[in-house]
């Protein structure tokens, strides 16, 4: 018997943590914090994001509101290469450090006054990054194993909450007021320009009717049919002559493009882009209909109307308890909801 590949991953990276904190608690540096953090004394700051494009979206509050408090302090985010298109442009970064081996080896370097890992869930690769940076104070979520990692630890609160909060909530523990809580981008000149030919190219006008559709989501139990998106685009263009947009990413190509060819007339494929230029594009539908993943945050994100699809309890961490911009439809599993309710929620924005 063959054991899931899942399983057989989950088990490596539990032996390995383990491993981590009994070398941390034996060889590492032993420390007691003897003194409260005086915010004053801060000078500069490691935030750690190094998972998917819509976490650190939902992280871009944390940089706003630190330089709001602290306006001196250098700001510096570890993330990851795909999602650092994320941080361009944006003012309150100072510095985006590419998640490696050689720059893991040189946080130490810096000379971190703060660093906080904003990731909720204990992730071993975050923690020890968390750890590496040397800085007097550590950050994050208690949990485990944490303790050989972090030397301030927010407890868990029980029940679902908007990652967005739960990234604030940590700036709260220290005493640095979260006054902003609303995720920001910010595409640039080129970036408009781009999106702006596009819309010339394809015949695209202010007063289409453009509606956006996400096919594709980095896990497939998240992912509504691309048959059900093709008949609600066959339905919108029907009833509003509405002109249809599929974003996609590398892995969604094919997928995106079947379901162009199956909508016909008044259905395009978006042009390659990155975050930004997506951010540009997004900005410009009069609705978008997406599965939880890092679009989706864009679309919030710009105010967007957006109808999101979601399993029966996947939307309670990953969208903000009041939106007037959108529209939850859940099933059991995302791809049990129906083309029909769907609909509704699309039309919810035309009227």
């Amino acid at each position: 018997m063959r054991l899931h590949s899942s399983i057989i991953r989950k088990t490596w990276w539990k032996f390995l943590t383990i491993v981590t904190v009994v070398f941390i608690k034996l060889f590492g540096k032993k420390e007691v914090l003897k003194e409260k953090i005086n915010l004053n004394e801060i000078k500069k700051i490691l935030v750690i994001r190094i998972d998917r494009v819509g976490d650190l979206i939902l992280a871009t509050p944390v940089f706003e509101n630190i330089k709001m408090n602290l306006p001196n302090v250098k700001v510096d985010v570890l993330v990851r290469e795909y999602n650092k298109n994320v941080l361009s442009g944006n003012p309150y970064v100072d510095n985006v450090l590419v998640y490696s081996l050689k720059t893991l080896l040189n946080l130490k370097q810096q000379k971190y006054d703060l660093s906080i890992n904003l990731i909720y869930e204990f992730e071993l690769k975050s923690a020890i990054a968390c750890y590496l940076s040397n800085a007097k104070f550590r950050l994050g979520y208690s949990d485990k194993y944490t303790s050989a990692f972090f030397n301030l630890e927010l407890k868990k609160e029980k029940g679902p909450k908007y990652e967005l909060y739960r990234n604030l909530d940590l700036l709260r523990y220290i005493g640095i007021e979260t006054s902003v809580d609303k995720a920001k981008l910010y595409p640039s000149e080129e970036d408009f320009k781009k999106i702006k030919d596009y819309f010339i190219k394809n015949n695209i006008s202010s007063s289409d009717i453009l509606i956006g559709f996400n096919p594709g989501t980095g896990r497939k139990i998240r992912r509504w049919q691309p048959e059900k998106f093709i008949l609600l685009g066959k339905e919108l263009i029907k009833k509003y002559n509405a002109k249809i947009v599929i974003i996609w990413g590398k892995s969604e190509r094919i997928i995106a493009q079947r379901i162009v060819d199956s909508i016909g007339k008044n259905c395009i494929m978006a042009l390659p882009t990155n975050i930004l230029e997506l951010t540009v594009l997004i900005k410009n539908f009069k609705v978008f209909v997406s599965g939880n993943t890092g679009p989706i945050h864009i679309a919030m994100a710009v105010g967007t109307p957006t109808v999101g699809l979601y399993g029966k309890n996947d939307y309670q961490n990953w969208t903000p308890p009041y939106n007037e911009k959108l529209v939850i439809i859940k099933g059991e599993k995302c791809k049990d909801i129906e083309v029909d309710d769907v609909l509704k929620g699309v039309e919810k924005f035309l009227k």
